[in-house]
């Protein structure tokens, strides 16, 4: 039997587990989450397709984003994107806050790399139109 690879250290007078396989089954569920909430956006995947065709936009240049605004990634993303939105209102109904729309694709691409390498990685993959969705601490990545 292989040894366990969690490990339990102190930090700062608190004990804390790093377990490595246990952060792969959730980001690996996270990731299959990211799935319902690209489903549920199909309309404005659409939508957001379209613009880029009838503005004549290239595919290699432009993504369309879905962002969970109150997750840990996709928050940060969406303020860079749509600086002083309120974000309350859609709390306040009860929603939870999605930023939706069109962003440069090497800037995503950037980020990206910085928080899930793999997402990155599919995405440079994509030669067409490509969403990318940031949800549940993670990203996914589909084609429309």
């Amino acid at each position: 039997m292989d040894k366990p690879r969690a490990t339990i250290r102190e930090i700062d007078g608190q004990l804390v587990l790093d377990d490595p396989d246990a952060l792969a089954v959730v980001q690996a569920v996270g990731k299959h989450n990211c799935k319902g909430t690209f489903e549920m956006n199909k309309e404005r995947v659409t939508h957001f397709a379209k613009r880029i065709e009838e503005k004549g936009l290239s595919p290699a240049d432009i993504v369309i984003v879905i962002l969970n605004v109150d997750d840990t990634h996709g928050g940060p993303i969406a303020d860079m994107l749509m600086p002083g939105h309120n974000w309350q209102e859609f709390r306040d109904r009860g929603e939870t806050p999605f930023a939706r729309g069109l962003a440069e694709r090497e800037g995503i691409q950037g980020i990206l790399g910085e928080f899930d390498k793999d997402a990155a990685e599919e995405l440079a993959g994509i030669e067409g139109v490509a969403v990318v969705v940031v949800d549940h601490m993670v990203a996914e990545v589909f084609t429309p």
